[in-house]
């Protein structure tokens, strides 16, 4: 989510102080607003899954499906309504996320790339909206990782364990490096990947998982797990990428593996991290 959603905390801690000094005047509560704001910013975002339309290539005659994988409400940081994370699969194998939320009075959706290739593509309606010129994602293998287990059950453990290793830090937005927020990981994945059943899998890849680092319950960083590999030579490897504006930090044990700047490009559609706004509808 954007930078913009950080301020709200550190104006609510200075009201709170000036309350209490001798002799400063009480801050008058705010006027209530409309009381079904939140109900109605909800219902938008729910709306708001439809406006675009994701494919696997630019030649694809079907869009692919959204999957909802997550709802938050950051309060702290001032957010009404209740954001969306969503997901959209390919062959059972995510290809794109976007975060979807209210800011101000504009209704947001931050897509990411998790492509390999660059054929994914965007539309709203007959109109291109973004289409990646790079890969989303690059995939490293995971250091002293076991093998890939027999069984989906074995190595949904083992992607757990290997999850729990990586520490993500959001390194803040301010410009300087003094504010960095530990972010924990989720207890269960955002998204398994669903490869039985798919009529054109990759033949390599055996298995996966996304799993999200939060601040509170908002995710800031997603990380991509796959088993892939010959059944028999498999390995597993990861990939990041960001779900917010802030700087971000991934460790593998003293080691950092991964790093995202503060602030990036979020306008132009040819990159892998893309965010278009619509106004909100009152």
């Amino acid at each position: 989510m954007t930078a913009g959603r950080f301020a709200i905390g550190g104006l609510t801690c200075c009201l709170a102080m000036a309350a209490m000094l001798p002799g400063t005047r009480a801050v008058d509560p705010p006027e209530q607003g409309d009381p079904d704001e939140p109900k109605k910013l909800s219902e938008m975002i729910e709306k708001s899954v439809g406006w675009y339309d994701v494919l696997p290539a630019a030649d694809a005659a079907t869009p692919l499906t959204a999957k909802p994988v997550m709802r938050w409400r950051n309060v702290v940081r001032g957010q009404v309504g209740e954001a969306m994370m969503v997901v959209w699969a390919h062959n059972g194998r995510p290809i794109a996320v976007a975060s979807i939320y209210p800011w101000e009075k504009w209704l947001h959706h931050e897509f990411d790339s998790l492509s390999r290739d660059t054929k994914l593509i965007a539309r709203d309606k007959d109109r291109v909206i973004w289409s990646p010129a790079t890969a989303g994602v690059e995939f490293k293998a995971v250091p002293a990782a076991p093998a890939p287990a027999k069984t989906p059950a074995e190595r949904l453990r083992q992607m757990k364990a290997i999850a729990e290793r990586f520490k993500a830090t959001m390194t803040g937005w301010r410009g300087d490096d003094a504010d960095r927020e530990e972010l924990r990981l989720l207890p269960r994945p955002l998204f398994r990947y669903e490869l039985a059943g798919m009529t054109q899998p990759d033949a390599k890849l055996q298995d996966g998982a996304l799993f999200a680092y939060a601040l509170g319950t908002d995710p800031e960083v997603v990380l991509a797990l796959e088993a892939i590999g010959e059944a028999d030579k498999a390995e597993w490897q990861y990939a990041f990428v960001r779900s917010t504006s802030g700087g971000l930090e991934v460790k593998l044990g003293n080691e950092i593996v991964w790093t995202a700047g503060k602030h990036p490009a979020s306008r132009v559609p040819t990159l892998p991290h893309f965010t278009i706004r619509r106004e909100i509808e009152k």
